[in-house]
């Protein structure tokens, strides 16, 4: 080999170990090689304790900041509605809370059996009944301002009643 092609070659080779030289130290720091013993030493503590802000959780605030800002108008933000109250409707069998909670509350009633059935709320003054029956896997909302006092809930169609589709709540 002449001696003018040699340094090409030993550059050529010399590149070639540099690059493997590389490689290796990257394969080495790429954390997905190393092995822990016990990673949870590395982990950021666990702690049952949270940093939200208390001031946006209301349980946990004296003041509340608004969701939205009054309007000129004077529209302040709507307070935080109750969750609805889940009812299914079987054969011959309300499903739902024994006691709730007085004021505006929201039933959520399901025909979860084979027959139609409808929902009927009576007691401490008030007679509500759902407009149209349900049939099998229908859904009907109901609100209805309950006072404190004993309630009975029923389901008015055919005998259903009679058959023992009823039931006393307690609202408190």
């Amino acid at each position: 080999m002449p001696s003018s092609e040699l340094p090409k070659y030993r550059f050529a080779l010399g590149t070639r170990h540099l690059a493997l030289f590389l490689a290796a130290l990257l394969l080495l720091a790429c954390p997905g090689n190393q092995r822990h013993e016990d990673e949870s030493q590395n982990a950021l503590p666990k702690t049952s304790t949270t940093t939200a802000n208390p001031q946006t959780v209301p349980e946990k605030s004296s003041k509340m900041n608004p969701a939205t800002p009054p309007t000129a108008l004077g529209n302040q933000p709507a307070a935080a509605a109750n969750p609805e109250i889940q009812v299914q409707l079987t054969e011959y069998e309300i499903q739902m809370p024994d006691a709730i909670a007085a004021g505006a509350q929201t039933f959520h009633i399901t025909d979860a059996g084979r027959l139609n059935h409808n929902f009927v709320i009576e007691g401490n003054g008030i007679s509500q009944k759902l407009a149209n029956d349900l049939t099998r896997g229908d859904s009907a909302d109901m609100t209805v301002n309950l006072k404190p006092g004993t309630f009975t809930v029923y389901c008015p169609v055919d005998k259903h009643r009679a058959r023992g589709m009823q039931r006393t709540i307690t609202v408190r």
